[in-house]
Formats: C-alpha cells, structure tokens, sequence
C-alpha cells in the first residue's frame, strides 16, 4: 500500500484502514515519536474535505480552554463553544503529566463521547501509560476506561523513526558550537548588545537577544531557565517565524524544570512550522540523556531533521585566526526548494508587545498539502 509514493509499513496500513473506516469509532493512535503518525492523520484530513473538523495540538487546546472558560463562565460551556459544529476533532500529541491538565482531559473526552464527536488523537504513550505519576495516576484512570470503552486503540510502530531515518527535513540548523563561520552559513550574524530588547507576555518579561522583522533570538538560559510557559511560546511564535536559541547545555545539566521547558519549546516551534536554529557545546546525540523531563524522545526525533554542522575545537581555532570569505547562503524554504537568504538586517530592533490573546480561528484544518486518494 503507498500514499503519495510512500510505501507504508504494516503498522500504517492498520492505522491507514482504521482511520478510513467511515462508520469508526473515535482514533487513539500511539507509537513512538517519528513512525508516521501525524503524516497519516494530515493525508486523512486531506481527503475529509466534507467534515467541519477542528485540530489542535495539546498545548493549544489549554489556551483556547481557558479563554472561552474566562468568557462562558464554565468549562462545559467552554467545551461546548468549542465544539459546535464539529464532525471530527484531532488531537496532536496527546500526553497527561500534570494531574490538573488530566481534569480538563478527562472533561473533554467525556464530552466527545456524549456529543458523538469523532475523535482522532496522536500520542506517544498507550492510554495506561498516561499521567504515570502514581500519586495520581488513580485520578485519572476513568478516563483511561473511556478512551479504552469508546477509542480504537491503535498502535503505530513499524520500527523505524522516519524523521532520524532523514527522510524529512525542516529548515533551520543545529550548529556546534555555533562559532560565527557557522553563523555566517545560513545568513546570520550574532546580535550587538545594544540590540537586546524586552518582550512582555502576559505581563512579564522575558529578555530577547534581538527581536528584529520576523526573526528572534534568546539564550536559551532567558527562555527556559525561567519560569515561562507554553502560552509564551505560542503568542511568540504567532509575531517571529525564524528562531535561533544560543547556548544550548546538556540538558541534564540545565535541571529537569528547564528541559521540560525547552521540550515544550520544541513542541511549539515544530507544530508551528518554525523556523529554528541552535547553538550548542554538545552535539544533539548528546543533548538529552538523563534529563529528567517527559516528552525528550519526540524532542531528539524532532531535532534530528535539522541539519547539523559541528566544528571540532582544531577547525574552530582555525576558523577564529583565518575566518574564511563570507559563502553564498542558502535555506530551505518550507517547500523543500532553496534560495539565496536575504542579508541580515542591521538597523535598530524596535521594542514590541506581543498580543495577549492566540490566534482564535477554528477554520477546519489545512492538511498535507499532497493530496492522494484514501484507501479505504
């Protein structure tokens, strides 16, 4: 069985055959990160132009809860304002780590199953495994029991991890350790001090290195080592589409709290379609053991579909004594094509508030943009 000439592996095709079973149950499909799961809803999607379908991912869905429970009072009404009218709702990277998130899940779930909503959820854990923490994993198990009752629980793992296989990239670059050669190569430079700039979300501030046209850059020390959320991310993430975060540490040596943080991060960038580039002392094989955070295996599958360049410290030395001409500088546009980059800017960044309210369109999904005809 191919789909847009990729042939599919056995776990696809049950997925492939589940998915398009007009008369199905609601979708739980889960496996580890990089098997396909969020390709084979996107082409699924593609084919169900006639349902008013409503996709979010995990992160998302809090904001949109928590507006519309500030606006209808409730988080029934919440929940019915934000599934009226919907045929078919997707749910990308379903996890519970936090016993007040497994609340509002278990909320949402009851009402698809009574508003006969069809429900396709995109997970990297089986339903028992979700909020593992024992002292509440009980809270949560009557949902566990209606995503098992009401689901068709699919899993969807052939094997390989088809984004560290290279068989996807994303534009961006992991560089280490991010010298200014390398800089250079994908048409940036580092900012002036005078360029830094303070973003206020939500009511506090987070210090950006430069915020200047549609590209930003933190260290990652003002971005994870404190206190931010997703919601920061996400209203960041509506105003810059190229990010470079510099001073990327082993994880393991930045705390659990901030590796969290920059998985989340990387959750946000990714759905976003961001364009991303790190600098880091350590190559991305050696970001992430022993962190201590949830959610780092789809963080490292997702990092390996950058292009990675590292510098080992002789050809830095060198490159600091001769820096070599300044090459032409190529990236990747989203389509995959490539073109010159624009020359980096060099006027004075100007101080900007980013909106405190996320984008609010419900408009059904745009999905993979290659269209192909559904096996049945």
């Amino acid at each position: 069985m191919e789909i847009g000439g990729r042939v599919l592996d056995e776990a696809q095709r049950l997925a492939v055959r589940a998915l398009g079973d007009p008369t199905g149950p609601c979708i739980y499909l889960w496996g580890p990160p990089g098997r396909g799961k969020t390709w084979l809803v996107d082409t699924y999607l593609a084919e169900s132009s006639r349902k008013r379908v409503l996709r979010r991912h995990f992160h998302d869905f809090f904001v949109d809860v928590h507006r519309e429970i500030r606006v209808r009072g409730s988080l029934n009404r919440a929940l019915d304002a934000l599934l009226a009218g919907i045929d078919v709702l997707c749910f990308d990277e379903f996890h519970v780590h936090d016993p007040a998130d497994g609340q509002y899940v278990t909320a949402l779930v009851q009402h698809v199953v009574d508003g006969r909503v069809r429900m396709i959820v995109t997970s990297n854990y089986q339903p028992s495994q979700l909020l593992p923490n024992p002292l509440f994993h009980s809270m949560f198990e009557p949902c566990i029991a209606l995503i098992e009752r009401h689901f068709r629980v699919v899993e969807c793992d052939g094997g390989t991890d088809y984004r560290a296989s290279g068989d996807a990239h994303r534009p961006g670059a992991w560089l280490t350790p991010g010298a200014s050669s390398q800089l250079a190569k994908v048409g940036l430079r580092s900012p002036d001090p005078r360029d830094q700039v303070t973003l206020r979300l939500s009511g506090h501030p987070i210090v950006a290195r430069r915020a200047d046209s549609d590209e930003v850059w933190f260290d990652f020390g003002a971005m994870c080592a404190t206190p931010t959320a997703p919601t920061d991310y996400l209203l960041l993430a509506q105003q810059f589409s190229r990010w470079v975060i510099t001073d990327v540490p082993r994880l393991s040596d930045a705390g659990a709290d901030a590796a969290q943080r920059f998985a989340n991060l990387i959750d946000v960038l990714w759905e976003k379609r961001i364009e991303v580039v790190l600098t880091s002392s350590v190559p991305p094989a050696e970001l992430a053991p022993h962190s201590g955070a949830h959610d780092i295996d789809r963080m490292v599958s997702r990092l390996s579909q950058l292009p990675t360049e590292i510098l080992h410290e002789s050809s830095f030395s060198t490159n600091r004594e001769n820096p070599s001409p300044r090459p032409q500088i190529i990236r990747r546009e989203r389509d995959g094509a490539a073109s010159p980059a624009p020359a980096p800017t060099t006027h004075s960044p100007e101080l900007r508030e980013v909106p405190d309210e996320s984008n609010t369109d419900h408009a059904p999904c745009r999905a993979h943009p290659v269209r192909t005809t559904w096996p049945g």
